[in-house]
């Protein structure tokens, strides 16, 4: 699956069927709308994958599974070089619109990650959660303690044997499993990339993870 990310620009004279309309004269620079950008929020002491649908300079729309209300503050990062914060200006079933604190240079901001994709740097946004999983591969099944997770990957302290190479198969939550294979291990952590990934939807929220 292609996880990249595309950029389609939009002309702000056309109000967003996603979002309340807002009077053209009170915009003061154009919307950029980003398809399938994955960000990190943080509000409300949880944490989870969300879905950026447009972007300016003051402000910015997602969707998530998280339950916001207005006022509240969010942190949104486009990527681990890349962190922006604000506060919620309107939440309505899973759609949410950000007023920036600071104002920003959106177009830039997009070529940055554009540069940090292609350049290798970038890398799926990681979440940190900790709680027990189950591990099953060819040496049999145990529990291991998550550390953090991705749509692509997750790392785990374990007490077993995990080889690099070694195919594994995760159950994350009730009726939430997937394969991977151990990239690498080392002093009781290892790394395992996944086969399949985790959708935006199911690392939504932490707090219900």
């Amino acid at each position: 699956m292609n996880l990249s990310n595309h950029l389609i620009h939009v002309d702000d004279t056309v109000a967003s069927a996603e979002a309340p309309p807002v009077p053209a004269e009170r915009r003061r620079s154009p919307r950029l709308r980003t398809v399938y950008r994955v960000a990190r929020v943080v509000a409300r002491g949880d944490q989870g994958l969300a879905r950026i649908q447009n972007i300016s300079d003051e402000g910015l729309m997602f969707t998530t599974s998280m339950e916001l209300c207005p006022g509240d503050a969010v942190q949104i990062d486009l990527s681990d070089e890349c962190r922006l914060t604000g506060l919620v200006a309107w939440y309505n079933e899973g759609r949410c619109g950000v007023r920036l604190l600071r104002h920003i240079d959106s177009p830039a901001v997009l070529r940055q990650l554009y540069e940090e994709r292609h350049s290798g740097r970038g890398r799926p946004l990681r979440l940190t959660h900790s709680k027990r999983v189950v591990v099953m591969s060819e040496q049999g099944h145990g529990a291991a303690d998550l550390r953090d997770i991705s749509q692509a990957g997750l790392n785990i302290s374990h007490k077993g044997n995990f080889n690099p190479g070694l195919a594994v198969k995760v159950l994350l939550a009730p009726g939430m499993e997937r394969r991977g294979v151990v990239r690498w291990s080392k002093d009781g952590l290892a790394g395992i990339a996944l086969t399949e990934i985790l959708s935006v939807e199911e690392l939504g929220s932490m707090r219900s993870f």
